[in-house]
């Protein structure tokens, strides 16, 4: 599996976060991640990121292209400007005084936003209106995984999980290979998340979970910029 990112505490490069709880739940993680085939393709790892959500245990991104390039200016981005990009993108086109109504913006503060978005190449402005730019050129994850890890308690886990589908492109729990069950698998295909188990040297995906389209919200955004500036060079566009 690929490097696990360390978190420094209210860094703007990195996600903020909580250490992890040594015990048995962390040991589990730990081990049944080393053993996990993500098939030839090395993710970054965030472990215990804080979000909107909550904290999830892991989550894993897979890129769709090793070689990112990104414009320093998204460096600039936080969560209101997120926000105001995933809405640009689910739209696509709109006026400036629509993106004002819609989001109860200021005038004056919804022209800060969208001159630092256009600096940083993700929308299009012209005689006050905003378009989106390429999803394929702004957003980099292919695959975001969210993995809940518990020991005993499954019904938690899966609460957990289908939190972090708001965000992942597929929502998993671990558990260790004695908690699988019929039980289990059924309230998992309900809320359409994965099951991966571990029996105490590998772990494998015995439910496959529900893929979801990303981005699902300024979540997988945020997501997204944090492995941009991990796993991207900067350059001028």
């Amino acid at each position: 599996m690929g490097a696990s990112i360390p978190l420094a505490f209210g860094d703007t490069w990195t996600p903020r976060g909580r250490k992890p709880t040594p015990g048995p739940e962390a040991e589990l993680l730990d081990a049944a991640l080393a053993s996990y085939d993500w098939e030839g393709r090395a993710p970054v790892v965030f472990r215990e990121p804080q979000m909107p959500t909550g904290f999830p245990d892991v989550i894993a991104v897979l890129l769709r292209d090793r070689n990112l390039l990104f414009n320093p200016a998204r460096l600039k981005l936080r969560e209101e400007h997120l926000r105001l990009l995933h809405h640009v993108h689910a739209v696509q086109r709109t006026s400036e005084s629509r993106l004002a109504t819609s989001l109860r913006l200021k005038p004056a503060k919804l022209s800060d936003l969208l001159v630092d978005l256009e600096a940083a190449g993700l929308i299009r402005r012209a005689d006050r209106r905003v378009a989106a730019r390429s999803l394929a050129r702004a957003f980099v994850a292919r695959h975001i995984v969210a993995v809940e890890a518990k020991i005993r308690d499954w019904h938690r886990a899966i609460e957990q999980a289908v939190a972090n589908t708001w965000f992942a492109s597929h929502s998993y729990v671990l558990l260790p290979e004695k908690s699988w069950s019929p039980a289990l698998r059924d309230r998992a295909i309900e809320h359409g998340v994965g099951v991966i188990v571990y029996d105490g040297q590998t772990s494998s995906i015995r439910l496959g979970a529900e893929e979801r389209a990303i981005p699902a919200s300024y979540g997988s955004w945020l997501v997204n910029e944090w492995t941009l500036r991990h796993a991207g060079r900067p350059a001028i566009e």
